[in-house]
């Protein structure tokens, strides 16, 4: 009996070897390709913007210093995943017809900087605007009244009268 019970089990527990794995509903699937993208799901282009792939579907309409406006028509959600993706991002926040990531780092870039990162769902086409906010570097061995002072402002906060041209 004992041959007959072990011989049972390996067959019960034998290779699955040629046969497709079938889902809840019994229905044999093909596998997913790793390489491929999820529903709504961006994918990027090789350009950057202060190390940020841009998403297909979207161009560079202006470049400046601090700041890079893109446009495209692309779902605001889908740019919300694909900023999340690439960025180290807190919160989002609605503001109007705006969705605003503050202060974010951008993962593969320059990591000692910070952006907003703003998606415009104003009109037919998205926007998403990226603007370098990094604080500029303190210049060290200055007192508070001189970083007032450089600010334009007296060390109690009231402008200085000169800083406001008269």
């Amino acid at each position: 009996m004992k041959h007959r019970e072990i011989l049972y089990l390996l067959l019960i527990s034998g290779c699955t070897h040629g046969t497709a794995a079938v889902d809840s509903k019994g229905d044999a699937g093909p596998p997913t390709p790793v390489d491929h993208l999820a529903t709504n799901e961006l994918s990027h282009s090789k350009v950057l913007a202060f190390g940020l792939p841009i998403p297909e579907g979207m161009k560079v309409e202006r470049r400046f210093a601090s700041s890079v406006y893109l446009t495209g028509s692309v779902s605001a959600t889908a740019l919300a995943d694909f900023v999340r993706a690439h960025a180290i991002a807190g919160p989002l926040e609605r503001i109007g017809n705006r969705r605003v990531f503050s202060k974010v780092k951008i993962r593969g870039g320059d990591s000692s900087r910070l952006y907003d990162i703003e998606i415009d769902e104003t009109g037919a086409t998205q926007k998403l605007i990226v603007t370098d906010v990094t604080p500029p570097p303190l210049t060290p061995g200055l007192t508070v009244e001189e970083r007032w002072r450089r600010a334009g402002y007296m060390p109690d906060g009231t402008p200085i009268p000169s800083a406001q041209g008269m």
